[in-house]
């Protein structure tokens, strides 16, 4: 194991006074966990100043066009819904718990998957039924998903207990009191955002029921196997509309770790890939949205210092170049008296070290629930800073490159998002956590489109859609017209019930190849450059229209993991946010003739309208990740052969 040597703050808590600590410092992330302790204080909401969304993301009213990318991806999405778990299935742990000897199922439970996270597939349905509902209306996905909370409810007790396990800290089994629940309650606020009415009061009993269970508060943190993912449930419960105190207050004193927010500050690495408690896994992006929210809650400015931290470690030491997060699951072991940190199977060492950058299925990287938490993320730092324009490049390169790769042709959802080799075949309704994750994801594609502002409206994606929505108590609407990302022009469409004065703000995005002029009814109006919003201040009217034409280019990026080619440097391409991929090669990784200064040179687009780009002089041709076969070899960084390049210019 890599030995990286630090200064962390540990909290020391007054067993007395339980409100005096101290910090000592350490100079190790091997200690035992008991090492490693929360607030266990927690803050005076009279002190809170909770910070307001600058922009907030629809709920609602957002249209999918046919001729889009995201609509068919969606309604493959409900296809899987449908064709997954049976109601009756899902039930079966809240049914057992509740004392029926022998409930109705139609398949057996799945190892693990359903029978040591009980209740994860109920939330894994609710998050995914719930959210499509907010956009698209399905009889059949509406009845299931009223169905199954008619059942959760039917089996609930008189203390408001509906966890799908038995309220005995013995009885729960791997990570039910952290991811279980915390997929439940996002599961039922979806529900509830969609419209039920019954979603909303079950999440409340739960929740004044889960924050009296004094024995197992203290034990939440140190729970087997990732056990900060817990954390979520209680911020999303404060932040929704039935919120109490007391939900931000239990997650502030049993899961906010004041020696991590100090090293995520101070972008120590190892506060990542060596987190101390339970596995460092993606899944710790899921504990920075709820730190995340805890500053949106309470104002804290040092959680809001710590998450810039997080987000910049991600992005700089673990992030594929489409992408996907290349840190997965590790565990701490114990050897010969002392923790070591081992791939999760515990036989090797493959603890995703900063840039390990793994590239096949060995690495176990690029997980779908990764990104989704990483779009979750960004999404938070979006509303909070609407105007710098990198949070919603994450998130679209995420969408594109991970989300839309992780769907099968039939519908189903992969679990990684391997870099070369073939495309991993999906587990086919297993109810993994990238299924759970995955089906939340595509669900709630709309939502990134536009965000809605108190002056105005922001046009983040460029998904032809349409959004209806209220801005300064009038009802507004835009329409976007396009193709892309086969085609760079756009359209604008805007509609009123009268002269309104507002602001509109398009996205240039940072992977533009120059500067984008604008055009409002055929003359131009502004020019936006890379990586901004150019804001569009005037008075608008129904059928003002903006066009312009997207700065769409081929940019490389130069491979930097463990997964080095010999004698060759290795390198990614990408037009505009769409990772490629080489093929036209049995092996990977292949080895193309192509000078990284001038990728023109040597990559021809196939048509005008195509993503496809042929290597002259070669065989080999690039196309977009998202859309590979299952059975194509592939790879996303090629080698470019010294030699083979010099012969080439």
């Amino acid at each position: 194991m890599r030995n990286i040597i630090l200064w962390m703050a540990v909290l020391l808590l007054n067993a007395c006074s339980n409100n005096t600590t101290h910090q000592t410092p350490k100079t190790d992330y091997d200690l035992p966990a008991a090492d490693y302790k929360p607030r266990l204080t927690a803050s005076d909401p009279a002190g809170w100043k909770p910070v307001a969304d600058k922009a907030t993301a629809p709920t609602g009213g957002v249209t999918l066009a046919d001729n889009g990318v995201f609509k068919p991806v969606m309604e493959k999405n409900i296809h899987y819904l449908l064709h997954s778990f049976s109601v009756n299935h899902m039930l079966v742990p809240f049914r057992l718990r509740a004392g029926q000897e022998a409930p109705p199922d139609d398949r057996p439970q799945v190892g693990f998957w359903d029978t040591d996270l009980r209740g994860s597939n109920a939330g894994r349905f609710m998050m995914g039924a719930g959210n499509t509902l907010r956009w698209m209306k399905n009889e059949e996905l509406q009845n299931r998903l009223d169905e199954l909370i008619d059942g959760i409810e039917a089996c609930r007790e008189p203390n408001g207990y509906i966890l799908a396990y038995p309220p005995v800290i013995d009885s729960l089994r791997s990570e039910e009191p952290n991811y279980a629940r915390a997929w439940f309650t996002h599961g039922l606020i979806d529900a509830a955002i969609a419209g039920n009415p019954k979603a909303y009061h079950l999440l409340r009993g739960h929740a004044d029921w889960f924050n009296q269970w004094d024995e197992i508060h203290p034990k939440l943190l140190y729970w087997n196997h990732n056990s900060h993912q817990g954390h979520i449930a209680g911020t999303r419960t404060y932040l929704s509309p039935i919120g109490k105190p007391e939900d931000l207050q239990v997650a502030e004193k049993y899961y906010l770790c004041d020696w991590w927010i100090d090293e995520l500050a101070a972008r120590h690495d190892s506060a990542v890939w060596q987190y101390p408690l339970q596995n460092p896994h993606s899944y710790l992006i899921t504990s920075f949205e709820a730190y995340l929210d805890h500053y949106r809650a309470t104002g804290e400015e040092k959680i809001l210092e710590a998450m810039k931290g997080a987000w910049e470690l991600i992005h700089d030491k673990w992030e594929h170049v489409g992408g996907s997060i290349a840190i997965c699951e590790n565990q701490w072991f114990v050897e010969n008296g002392k923790r070591v940190l081992k791939h999760y199977n515990g036989k090797e060492e493959c603890s995703h070290p900063p840039h390990s950058y793994y590239l096949d299925g060995h690495g176990h990287t690029g997980e779908t629930c990764g990104s989704a938490f990483w779009i979750k993320f960004n999404q938070r730092f979006h509303r909070l800073f609407p105007d710098e324009e990198k949070y919603m490049t994450e998130i679209e390169k995420s969408i594109y490159n991970v989300i839309l790769a992780c769907q099968t042709d039939e519908g189903h959802i992969r679990y990684h998002a391997v870099m070369e080799g073939k495309r991993e075949l999906p587990r086919n309704s297993a109810n993994s956590c990238c299924e759970g994750q995955g089906t939340r994801a595509l669900s709630t594609l709309p939502e990134y489109i536009y965000s809605i502002a108190s002056d105005g409206l922001y046009v983040n994606l460029y998904e032809p859609s349409s959004i209806h929505c209220t801005v300064k108590g009038q009802a507004v609407g835009l329409t976007i017209e396009s193709e892309f990302p086969f085609k760079p022009q756009v359209s604008v469409k805007v509609k009123t019930a009268s002269a309104e004065k507002m602001k509109l703000r398009i996205r240039i995005p940072s992977w533009a190849t120059g500067k984008m002029e604008i055009y409002v009814n055929g003359k131009q109006f502004t020019t936006g450059r890379p990586g901004t919003y150019a804001e569009l201040s005037r008075q608008w009217n129904a059928g003002d229209v903006i066009d312009f034409t997207l700065p769409m280019g081929l940019h490389l990026t130069r491979y930097t993991g463990v997964n080095k080619v010999e004698g060759a440097e290795r390198y990614a391409v990408e037009y505009g946010p769409v990772l490629l991929a080489a093929v036209g090669s049995e092996h990977t990784p292949a080895h193309v003739k192509l000078d990284p200064s001038k990728p023109l040179d040597y990559l021809k687009q196939a048509s005008p309208e195509s993503l496809k780009f042929d290597v002259a002089a070669d065989s080999l041709s690039f196309v977009p990740y998202w859309l590979l076969p299952e059975a194509q070899v592939f790879t996303v960084f090629p080698a470019v052969d010294a030699q083979r390049m010099e012969n080439g210019k």
